[in-house]
């Protein structure tokens, strides 16, 4: 649902006269979330199909964004854009072994449709690496948007206040 706001603004002239006028911006629907860092260290154990939780909210117009489901719940119908960026630690390996650091595979879903693939993977230690997925979709009302792991991973996710972050974003494009 998109909504008006209104803002007064006052400009001052150096010859003392004031100039008054009405600013109109339009504010979309949109949502941008981040996993913490302590979600992200329980990554590990996400296992085959998970959705990921972006518990970490800098935006959420409408609030239809859910940091309990990690889904966005489409609102109204129309365009949307998408991206999800996914960082993968390269100080952990799981299983232990040698070439066992930082590697995810995530899909963008909407329902059950897949609309977006994405691989993130790095074979050295000290190595971090972060992919970026985006995709433009029409989505109906009452859908769901969301991240999910899309096969068995290796080592955990990495997002840090400081470093880098794993993230979750959309809007409907008006």
């Amino acid at each position: 649902m998109a909504y008006n706001m209104h803002e007064e603004a006052v400009i001052t002239r150096d010859f003392g006269r004031l100039i008054r006028f009405s600013q109109e911006s339009t504010c979309l629907i949109a949502f941008s979330a981040y996993m913490s860092e302590s979600k992200a260290g329980q990554s590990n154990s996400i296992i085959d199909g998970s959705t990921l939780i972006f518990d970490k909210v800098e935006t959420n117009s409408g609030s239809d964004y859910s940091v309990f489901t990690g889904k966005f719940s489409v609102p109204s119908s129309g365009i949307y854009a998408f991206t999800w960026t996914i960082c993968v630690d390269s100080r952990y390996t799981n299983p232990p072994g040698r070439l066992n650091y930082g590697e995810y595979g995530t899909e963008l879903m909407m329902g059950s449709t897949k609309i977006g693939v994405l691989h993130t993977d790095t074979e050295t230690k000290y190595d971090d690496a972060c992919s970026t997925g985006f995709v433009i979709r029409y989505v109906s009302s009452g859908n769901q948007v969301y991240v999910r792991n899309n096969y068995a991973h290796q080592g955990k996710l990495l997002s840090k206040e400081s470093q880098t972050r794993t993230t979750f974003s959309g809007w409907k494009m008006q």
